[in-house]
């Protein structure tokens, strides 16, 4: 298949991208700026198009069997709305795909997503959805639980936060036992892939999820063990928490976490631990976020 992948650059597009091209797929690797990732060599062909805007992506489509679009913000940031990226984007790529006569539309999801205006990140993600949902495509949604591995954005997080946030003491909300289901990236592409090819699939939405439950304590703890780095954890009620960030997310933008997103550890982000195996007949890794370790 041509496969055009939206959001080809970044965290997730970066490990899909290599796994198409091994399985035999020809790939159209769509960005904002139309790069090249150096680990792609010649056999991808690099195009731009702005889902904030619409603009180029009609020639970025053009000639593609399938689209799988990525592109999503986890927060609003430099002026980039979830209205803006996460539902309108979604939806300008869906017209551009329909547009284009392609069917096959795998779109890349959050598990947790609701019908909720008060949690700004998740309902925007639900919206997104709904737009493909109600589509004329052949389409294929992903919900994926927190997704591990060289790159992401999550894990790379809590490491910046023990180095440049927390000296000697790191925050954990409330008891830390918020539970995630960790599923490897390099995993979600054999899914992606899958969901591309196998034409019984389409309609279908996916919640996905590693081997293990995982608590927001022992993911603290993994990244430490993995950096070397210790910190005494002290965990801090979530009200009060909500009440720092909501203040934060004013004056401190670079704050690591925003109040949007302590919200949203309300929300469940695991499902049954052989949900991946079932879904696409493979045995997830284990989570290991031992690439986090200095080189």
């Amino acid at each position: 298949m041509k496969i055009a992948v939206v959001g080809a650059t970044g965290f997730v597009g970066s490990h899909l991208v290599p796994h198409l091209i091994a399985a035999g797929h020809e790939v159209v690797g769509i960005s904002r700026d139309g790069r090249r990732l150096s680990e792609w060599g010649g056999s991808v062909e690099a195009r731009a198009a702005d889902v904030a805007t619409g603009i180029g992506l009609d020639k970025s489509l053009a000639g593609a069997d399938a689209v799988v679009h990525l592109t999503a913000i986890p927060r609003e940031t430099k002026g980039r709305t979830f209205d803006e990226i996460n539902v309108r984007g979604v939806e300008r790529v869906v017209t551009a795909a329909e547009r284009a006569g392609i069917r096959r539309f795998v779109h890349l999801s959050a598990m947790g997503v609701v019908d909720d205006p008060k949690l700004g990140y998740l309902h925007s993600k639900w919206r997104g959805e709904q737009a493909v949902r109600t589509s004329s495509l052949d389409w294929v949604v992903l919900r994926p639980s927190l997704m591990f591995g060289p790159g992401d954005g999550f894990f790379n997080l809590v490491k910046a936060t023990l180095r440049y946030w927390s000296p000697a003491v790191v925050a954990i909300p409330g008891k830390g036992d918020a539970r995630f289901q960790p599923l490897s990236v390099d995993d979600l592409a054999i899914g992606v892939e899958k969901c591309l090819t196998d034409a019984d699939r389409s309609g279908s939405v996916y919640e996905l999820g590693g081997p293990a439950h995982v608590t927001y304590r022992e993911i603290v703890d993994a990244v430490m063990r993995a950096t070397g780095m210790t910190r005494l954890k002290v965990g801090i009620p979530i009200p009060l928490i909500s009440a720092l960030t909501s203040v934060t997310d004013k004056i401190l933008p670079v704050f690591p976490v925003s109040h949007d997103q302590i919200s949203s550890l309300q929300r469940q982000n695991y499902t049954e631990l052989d949900v991946f195996e079932r879904a696409f007949g493979v045995t997830p890794r284990p989570f290991d976020v031992s690439y986090l370790r200095e080189r």
